[in-house]
């Protein structure tokens, strides 16, 4: 009998390899592949006990120019 399929996620954040942190707090993932010329999704959702991600992991806004 085959091995069950199983999915890893691979994480970059701020251009960094975060992957070995995140997978410890990691509850969530999901991923939708749209139909062409929409933008992809990604979700990721974690627990925040170690408050890793109010402090020096906390997302930075990034808007692009004329939006």
């Amino acid at each position: 009998m085959a091995a069950p399929r199983t999915a890893r996620v691979k994480v970059f954040y701020d251009g960094k390899d975060i992957t070995e942190q995140v997978s410890k707090t990691l509850l969530t993932f999901s991923f939708v592949d749209k139909a062409s010329g929409e933008a992809d999704e990604l979700n990721i959702t974690v627990h925040n006990r170690d408050g890793k991600w109010i402090k020096e992991w906390y997302p930075k806004l990034q808007v692009k120019a004329g939006e």
